[in-house]
């Protein structure tokens, strides 16, 4: 990829192979593949239950066209590759397991994947999404889970200004407790440790661990409407910091939490917390303020259902390249049940995300605020009990105010991108 700003070039990234079939042969081949799975497999789906239907099996089928992958700024120049774009294709093959025993619930999935595309060869991975987990109850007042997750995926570019695939792996351990101290009064306590770490030499700086603590106490109106109070203790370390040292923190909220039933047709929850957020070496880039999250949810028929979703939040540590980034936006997610088999959905979000603190702030990230715009349509369509065909198509603009700066090391990209991802699958269960 080339900068055009200032008139000098970056570095290139590392040649791909290239092959070319027809993007629209491959989605014919799949629609065509699909149909023939359905026609073998249709008939006979009653006798593919397994278990009583607590073991479910199933393998899905994916194909992707992404014209930005590597979500580059029409300012940029892609080096290596003849397009911006590429086609792949995603097999997921996999099962969801959801056992009762007495008042016990035990669940797990796990899904492979198998990602190959047309062109950018040196992108094809292989990974997967794992997760157990223990819903366990004590007589009628003591209820929680106990669990982990795991995942294995490459990380997104849109935040790297890299060609470089890192895979993310991230592992996630939890347990929660719930207990009704009286019928109107309800504890809550949980822990949970997160980590996350990256494959690519270059981003091992940005492997975190992450060990929180929450504790709250809701009061119970007869109308099933709660609020209450919630305290949360969160610590966060970089094991392999980089040239920008040690950059741990320590960070604790308190506020309030609210569930209110408005009516038989919509439910409204919200938490607004006071935060603090103190780095063990870096004091300038301590945190006060507050952050709120709220969301109303709104079912009108039994066809259609719409969810609205406010935040100033702390945005999720993934591969943002920054330990602390507060984000302020609104989401809408509507959905209408269109017959039995068709269904079709949409999210509509806008975002500002502020770059608040951590070890990837160095090189253009100082000071950075990003606007992001996102929709996305997707429907679904089941000939079968256990045959699904869906489509998806989303849109997303992101406009920051980096500077770019070719003569930096490393180099500083402009930052804004445009891209248009369509995608088609067909999954069977059984």
């Amino acid at each position: 990829m080339t900068a055009r700003a200032g008139g000098r070039e970056r570095p290139s990234p590392p040649d791909f192979q290239e092959a070319c079939p027809n993007p629209r042969h491959i989605a014919l081949r799949l629609l065509g593949g699909a149909i023939a799975v359905i026609w073998v497999f249709a008939p006979a789906t009653k006798a593919f239950a397994l278990w009583d239907d607590k073991l479910q099996l199933f393998v899905e089928e994916k194909v992707t066209r992404d014209d930005n992958v590597f979500r580059l700024s029409k300012d940029v120049d892609p080096v290596g590759v003849s397009s911006r774009g590429d086609t792949y294709r995603t097999t997921s093959p996999g099962f969801n397991l959801d056992v009762p025993v007495s008042r016990q619930r035990f669940q797990a999935r796990y899904a492979w994947n198998a990602t190959r595309f047309d062109r950018l060869t040196g992108l094809d991975f292989d990974g997967h999404d794992a997760r157990a987990a223990w819903l366990w109850q004590l007589g009628n007042d003591a209820s929680g889970q106990l669990g982990y997750s795991e995942t294995l995926a490459l990380a997104s570019f849109a935040n790297t200004q890299s060609s470089t695939p890192d895979p993310l792996r991230t592992r996630q351990a939890f347990f929660n407790a719930a207990y009704l101290l009286t019928p109107r009064w309800k504890a809550q306590v949980g822990v949970s440790g997160f980590e996350q770490t990256n494959g690519a030499p270059a981003f091992q700086s940005l492997d975190i661990r992450v060990l929180d603590t929450d504790v709250g106490l809701s009061y119970i109106t007869p109308a099933n409407t709660s609020v209450g109070l919630a305290a949360r203790s969160e610590d966060g370390r970089f094991p392999n910091p980089g040239m920008f040292g040690d950059d741990a923190y320590h960070q604790s909220s308190v506020g309030v939490i609210a569930d209110w039933i408005v009516t038989a047709a919509s439910h409204l929850s919200a938490r607004v917390d006071r935060v603090s957020r103190r780095y063990a070496h870096v004091p300038q880039q301590d945190f006060d303020g507050y952050t709120a999250h709220g969301q109303y949810d709104w079912r009108p028929t039994g066809k259609f259902s719409l969810a609205a979703i406010a935040q100033r939040d702390i945005y999720p540590f993934l591969d943002i390249g920054s330990s602390f980034v507060l984000v302020k936006g609104v989401t809408l997610r509507p959905m209408l049940s269109v017959t039995e088999k068709i269904d079709v959905s949409g999210t509509f979000d806008y975002s500002i995300r502020d770059f608040l603190g951590g070890p990837g702030l160095a090189g253009g990230m100082q000071g950075r605020v990003d606007r992001v715009r996102s929709a996305t349509v997707a429907a679904s369509y089941r000939p079968a009990r256990n045959v699904t065909l869906s489509m998806s198509a989303q849109r997303e603009i992101r406009a920051s105010n980096v500077v770019p700066d070719p003569a930096a090391m490393p180099p500083v990209l402009p930052a804004d991108y445009v891209v248009n991802v369509f995608s088609i699958a067909a999954r069977l269960a059984f």
